[in-house]
Order: structure tokens, then C-alpha cells, then sequence
């Protein structure tokens, strides 16, 4: 064969070759799974819970609203009890968290106006008033108990989730695929027509998009009427097994149809209502179901030890709103992913940035949660506004959320400082919110002044 023929040969295979990998590429775009069908294959997926491993029984509502003995043991292995999606921390290097324990910051006295009785970090593990709590400072741990819990437990967040869907919408924003400002309509076509299209995602963040599907209602009947927005929106979650699987509207629909209680902006109304529009929104933009969202922004980056957990309903609906689950130490990790001593951060600077910018007058609204909930706990601390699915920001640029049943991350930037906890309501006397009233007062504390 001559020189030219061969050159010709060759050049004809590689063309061919370039061809085929091309159309290989392209067959494999087109193959692209659609988000609905991402969905159904993550609900294919979930760990169903086995009734032999189930080692109380419960009857919906009470699970979430009662107390009793039994809360500990479903709060730190809720996943043996409803079906939950897998966030994998795969190939990730676990970021070790090397130990120089306080021989004193147990015994340091801890209160506030709202908690007059003296107590302290020791104390309030002797009375088992949490399953565990951690203190983080300059990436280190300083305080680290578990009266309740093995420190394997992936435990229940309650609504200290919602800080998850809230960094999920920064990491979003930060690429342009949404903007703080859009009305749900841009993003969600139910709503389109409807009275809450007006609404912005700024609207949905600070809890005051005043949609009538309120959680904080007198009598608490948003838990116990079936007829109740909120009920139903916890039931569309598979967090109250419904008697039969049929709904008259899907959970859109029911979002979408609840209507205005009163015009966006006017209240701070906290509802795990704006958070479940929020993952909507975050999964439609993104054509990623919410427990992959958190596995790319926040579990694939903070070097988590182990994979969480997040319940995942029969039709596809994420408790982002308030039922992932993950170890205590991992809780940390995720707050130290917000400091300087982190690996990797997860925050941008206009992440933080947006964090630290709120609305002082709405967060004292009247007739809204905001007061009711945090600024009585926390009067004369220094508790600024809600931001960003963060419950309280305070003056000093401190951040916290807290959750259902005595949950809490506290993240402290300027101090490098990460306090986590969890709790469950196990009696009547309220001892497992002792902790959450005080964890402002620790946080004070001179140990981390410096």
C-alpha cells in the first residue's frame, strides 16, 4: 500500500471514529432522564422500612405531636420507620475532626432572661434532656456527649433541614439558574394564575409569602384536622400514612390552591409550607430530585463520615422540610462547611453575604412567629432577623436553625464556633427545648472570645 493510500486509510478511521463517538455522545443527551424520571427511580430505590425493625408502634399524627418514651427511638432511627432516599458521601475523604476536649466547658453556668434557672452543658446531659450534642472551635472538638443516641445514630433534623434547601437555593442563585427576585410563576407552572404567582423566592426564604396553609395555628388543628392545608401537605409526605394512596389534588396542586391568607411581605409566618415551594422550584431548575441536589452542593463536599438520609414519599415528594437524617458529626461538618476552618466551603461570599441581610421589622411582625418563637428566647441577645431559611440571625453575625422535637445547628463565623444538638420530646415537662433556649448563652461564653 502506498504512503498516500495509507495516510488516506488512516485519516477515513478517524474520522469515522470521531463520528461514532459523537453520535454516542449525542444518543446519550438524548437519553438524559427527565426529572420525573429521576424521581420514580429514586423511589424505586428507597429503603422501605421493615416492620421487624420497628421497635415501637405509633399511630399518625402522634409520632410528630406527642411525646412519650418512644419519640427518642423513632427521632434516631426514623428511617426504620418511613421510607427515605440515600445522599451517598461515595468516594468523598471523611474530614477528621481532631479532639481537644475542655476539662471546663461543661461546667461553665449557662442562661437567659427566658431560662432563668442556672444550669450547664454537664447538667443538661446528667438529666438526658438531649440524645447528643457536639461543640466545635477552630475546626476542633471541645464538648462531645451522648446520653441518648450511639454516635452511629443518624438522627432525625426536624427543621434544621430547611437549612439544606436554603444553601441548596444560594448554590443555584450563585449559577444563575434562578435570582432571589422571581415570582414562583417563572419557576412553577401550577401557579401561574393563581393568587401566591406574585410571590418571590426572596418571599419564600424569610417565611413571609402569606400563604394560607399556616403551620402555627391555635389549638395546633394544622396536625390533627385532616381537612387543614398543612395537614395535608405532611400527609402528600408520607409522614402521616394516609388510608388509602389516592389524593384529590397532587401536591402542587394542593400548594398551589391554598391561597393567600394575607399579602407577601407583610408577616414573618414561619410554614414548612414555603420550603417545600422552595425544593419545587430548586428541582425544576435544576431537572435534579432534592436528595441529589444535596449530595453535589453540600454531602459531597463537607467530608462527611457517613450517607444521610432524607424520607421520600410514594409520589416523589423530599422532606426537606423536615426529615433528613444524618450522625451528629456529620450535622457539624455541614456547619463547619460556613467557617474559616473548613476544607472546603460551601458558602460563597454572596451566599453569606444574602445570609446576613435581613428585614428587622418583619422579624418582630406582629401577629407573626417570628417574635413569638425566637425573640422571647433570645431578648437581649442580640437576635437580629430571619434570613435564608436560618431561623435567627443575630447581631454579632451569628446563625441558627432549630427543629421539631429540641433539634438545633448553631454557627458562629467570626468565633469559628459550631454547636449541634439533638433532642427528642419524650415527656411533658418541655426539658428538651432547655437546650435551644440556651444555646445563645453558650455560644457567649468568654471560652470563645479571642
Amino acid at each position: 500500500m502506498s504512503t498516500n493510500n495509507s495516510i488516506l486509510l488512516n485519516t477515513i478511521i478517524f474520522f469515522s471514529l470521531f463520528l461514532f463517538i459523537g453520535c454516542q455522545q449525542q444518543v446519550a443527551q438524548e437519553k438524559e432522564l427527565s426529572l420525573e424520571d429521576k424521581i420514580k427511580l429514586a423511589i424505586a430505590s428507597r429503603k422501605v422500612p421493615n416492620p421487624s425493625e420497628q421497635k415501637v408502634s405509633f399511630t399518625a399524627p402522634h409520632w410528630i405531636e406527642g411525646r412519650g418514651p418512644h419519640s427518642t427511638e423513632i427521632f434516631r432511627h426514623l428511617e426504620n420507620y418511613l421510607p427515605t432516599a440515600l445522599i451517598e458521601k461515595g468516594s468523598t475523604e471523611t474530614r477528621e475532626l481532631p479532639e481537644n476536649i475542655s476539662s471546663t466547658l461543661g461546667q461553665e453556668i449557662l442562661t437567659s432572661t427566658f431560662f432563668e434557672k442556672e444550669t450547664s452543658l454537664d447538667q443538661i446531659c446528667e438529666d438526658k434532656q438531649v440524645n447528643g450534642v457536639m461543640v466545635l472551635h477552630k475546626g476542633e472538638i471541645v464538648y462531645e456527649r451522648y446520653p441518648e443516641m450511639a454516635p452511629s445514630d443518624r438522627h432525625f433534623l426536624g427543621s434544621v433541614s430547611k437549612s439544606f434547601i436554603g444553601t441548596v437555593i444560594g448554590h443555584l442563585a450563585d449559577e444563575g439558574k434562578l435570582n432571589e427576585q422571581d415570582p414562583i410563576r417563572k419557576h412553577l407552572s401550577e401557579f401561574q394564575g393563581k393568587p401566591l404567582e406574585n410571590v418571590t423566592i426572596e418571599h419564600l426564604l424569610r417565611m413571609a409569602s402569606g400563604i394560607n396553609c399556616r403551620e402555627h395555628v391555635k389549638d395546633r388543628v394544622s396536625f390533627t384536622d385532616p381537612n387543614h392545608c398543612f395537614y395535608q401537605l405532611l400527609q402528600h409526605s408520607d409522614y402521616f400514612p394516609a388510608p388509602d394512596s389516592g389524593f384529590e389534588e397532587s401536591f402542587m396542586e394542593l400548594l398551589a390552591n391554598a391561597g393567600e391568607y394575607e399579602p407577601a411581605g407583610q408577616t414573618y409566618d414561619y410554614t414548612s409550607a414555603n420550603s417545600a415551594i422552595l425544593t419545587a422550584i430548586a428541582e425544576r431548575v435544576s431537572s435534579q430530585p432534592f436528595h441529589t441536589l444535596v449530595q453535589q452542593y453540600i454531602w459531597s463536599k463537607i467530608g462527611a463520615e457517613d450517607d444521610a438520609r432524607v424520607t421520600l414519599s410514594s409520589t416523589g415528594v423530599a422532606g426537606s422540610y423536615g426529615t433528613m437524617l444524618m450522625r451528629l458529626r456529620d450535622l457539624a461538618r455541614y456547619g463547619l462547611a460556613f467557617t474559616d476552618d473548613a476544607t472546603t466551603k460551601i458558602a460563597s461570599e454572596r451566599y453569606l453575604s444574602q445570609i446576613h441581610t435581613g428585614d428587622k421589622e418583619l422579624f418582630r411582625s406582629e401577629g407573626g412567629t417570628g417574635q413569638r418563637l425566637w425573640g422571647k428566647f433570645f431578648e437581649g441577645q442580640g437576635p437580629n432577623f430571619q434570613s435564608y431559611h436560618w431561623d435567627v440571625v443575630f447581631e454579632d453575625g451569628d446563625f441558627t436553625k432549630f427543629g421539631l422535637g429540641g433539634q438545633c445547628l448553631y454557627i458562629s463565623p467570626g468565633k469559628r464556633l459550631v454547636i449541634a444538638f439533638f433532642s427528642a420530646n419524650k415527656d411533658e415537662t418541655q426539658n428538651n427545648m432547655n437546650m435551644a433556649h440556651l444555646v445563645r448563652s453558650l455560644a457567649l461564653l468568654e471560652d470563645f472570645t479571642g
